[in-house]
């Protein structure tokens, strides 16, 4: 058996991790795969890599390009998500913030700096024709931590995947004043470097696997039960949650990314003239 450590978020779009290790389906080509529920995000997946507490991580592409850019020692192994996610624009439910024009200028909550929300705050602040700086950046760590800063300070916007949040929107804890898509895939699957060197067939293998299975998910009513089962959503939420998820591994589209590459580099998180970071 080959050991394979790899980490995810807490979030359904992980599904086909899921199903495949219930099934048993990597045991059966001979990997141990190790799976790490990282409820903080792609920020601290970067970070596990780096440390090499992980060989391989599913990440939101914007942090994974953003780290890997900057010197991150792992390499885009394949794409996962291939649509877009839905960030939602959220604010205290209790703020008198109601509109995205009533947003400039106003402090951000992310889970830690180099993750999504962070990259997704930056971008929707330029839209909005202003640039946040350090003290505008609220560290919360999570989505539970984000809930109880809106509920503990001053008003600040939080971005994160909209079905995800949903919850707490019906709580009455957030309100949704937006919603951003960005055209690239929603989440990569990245490799370590040493780990593509030294156990390249382990990697091919299991992307095997996980292609099959997502391959082999037929949408329907099971799919609906699985997703409401392991997101913990209402059947309502489930069926439009799927809706908008597209499942594909392979090499991503240059296209896509470079499109990420120049806004990331526009927002000077990344430096210019790079290449995109592919396994060949």
């Amino acid at each position: 058996m080959k050991s394979l450590r790899i980490a995810g978020v807490p979030e359904p779009y992980n599904l086909p991790w899921h199903l495949a290790m219930e099934k048993g389906l990597f045991h059966k080509t001979g990997i141990d795969l190790q799976w790490h529920t990282v409820h903080e995000g792609t920020g601290r997946m970067c970070q596990m890599l780096c440390d090499d507490e992980l060989d391989m991580a599913v990440l939101v592409s914007e942090g994974a390009v953003r780290d890997i850019l900057n010197g991150g020692p792992h390499r885009v192994a394949s794409t996962f998500v291939n649509s877009a996610l839905p960030w939602g624009v959220h604010v205290p439910a209790g703020s008198a913030l109601y509109a995205p024009g009533d947003l400039k200028g106003m402090p951000y909550a992310v889970s830690r700096l180099g993750s999504g929300s962070h990259i997704m705050a930056m971008i929707h602040a330029e839209r909005l024709g202003w640039r946040p700086q350090a003290s505008d950046l609220v560290v919360v760590n999570n989505m539970r931590g984000a809930a109880e800063r809106m509920q503990a300070g001053p008003p600040v916007i939080f971005l994160w995947e909209t079905y995800v949040t949903a919850s707490y929107v019906d709580q009455g804890i957030m309100r949704r004043v937006d919603e951003l898509r960005a055209p690239w895939p929603g989440f990569v699957i990245v490799a370590t470097e040493h780990f593509l060197v030294d156990h390249r067939p382990v990697l091919d293998n299991a992307l095997a696997v996980l292609s099959a299975e997502v391959k082999g998910m037929k949408r329907g009513p099971h799919l609906v039960e699985l997703v409401m089962q392991h997101a913990s959503f209402p059947e309502a939420r489930a069926k439009e949650w799927l809706k908008h998820v597209s499942w594909s591994l392979g090499r991503p589209k240059p296209a896509s990314l470079r499109t990420l590459v120049e806004r990331l580099s526009r927002l000077d998180l990344v430096p210019t003239n790079t290449d995109l970071p592919f396994v060949a």
